[in-house]
């Protein structure tokens, strides 16, 4: 009789259990807000360590980058793009994860092409952010999405030795191939893109419909990293084209619906490497 009421005060405590997950989900891994110091001044970042990092990746958003940072870790832009909202996932795949907003000098201006994506003073912060990270977890990644794909170009360029060299490098629907005039790109803007020797991964999905990052530009984006290690390519499918501008997040150019797809796609290439 006693073991018949214990059994049922334990299927009574496992049916609350479940109650009280169903009302309070499990909540995600919080960001921690550091500030990294670059060029005399301090550049805020969401950051999150899981418990045994197999490395670190720095993730740089598209469009502008200004993520607008407060204090509390609070997005003022972007929340919504892939990278920034797959962070999360990153740390759950065992990798420390920075999410850096930009520089104080760099936010003035910083709306429409925003030419310091490709400056000289932005690749410095950049390994500034490499450096931070190679002192939490060896080896550092680099991963930009889009307009991102210009900085991590020139980073790649400038940041040649030392501390401040990535390892690797990944780029997300990247504007790597000049198609007009009307956007920038990191054959024309950057250039000299045989100098990166660092192993490179492109991700493209086969049906973006944003005019700049075709999946087509791919391949002739091989040949312009002629230098690395290695280039490989990946043209991922299905997913959703969104109703929307389909040079923004919630596209195939932001890889909607396949966020998961993505991160395990880009974190199997790190392991391999």
């Amino acid at each position: 009789m006693r073991m018949k009421l214990n059994r049922v005060g334990l299927s009574a405590a496992l049916l609350v259990a479940v109650a009280v997950l169903s009302i309070h989900p499990a909540v995600a891994q919080k960001d921690d807000v550091v500030e990294i110091a670059s060029r005399n001044q301090r550049v805020r970042a969401l950051l999150l360590i899981p418990a045994r990092p197999a490395g670190s990746v720095i993730l740089l958003a598209g469009g502008h980058g200004n993520l607008a940072l407060g204090k509390d870790g609070r997005i003022g832009w972007g929340a919504g793009n892939q990278l920034v909202r797959t962070r999360a996932a990153y740390s759950k795949a065992g990798f420390a994860t920075l999410v850096p907003d930009i520089a104080p000098d760099l936010k003035q201006g910083s709306g429409g092409i925003a030419r310091y994506r490709w400056s000289e003073r932005y690749a410095r912060d950049i390994g500034a952010f490499i450096a931070h990270m190679r002192g939490i977890a060896e080896p550092v990644y680099l991963i930009g999405t889009s307009r991102a794909a210009l900085s991590l170009a020139k980073a790649a360029v400038d940041l040649s030795t030392g501390p401040t060299r990535p390892d690797a490098v990944v780029i997300t629907s990247g504007m790597l191939i000049h198609i007009s005039n009307a956007q920038p790109s990191a054959e024309r803007n950057v250039g000299r893109l045989e100098r990166v020797r660092q192993p490179i991964l492109l991700v493209y999905h086969e049906k973006d419909g944003c005019p700049y990052t075709p999946a087509a530009a791919a391949t002739k984006a091989k040949t312009l990293f002629r230098g690395a290690k290695t280039v490989d390519i990946v043209l991922l499918q299905g997913g959703s084209a969104g109703s929307g501008d389909p040079c923004e997040a919630r596209s195939h150019h932001g890889f909607e619906g396949q966020d998961a797809e993505v991160v395990k796609t880009v974190t199997d290439w790190l392991r391999k490497l």
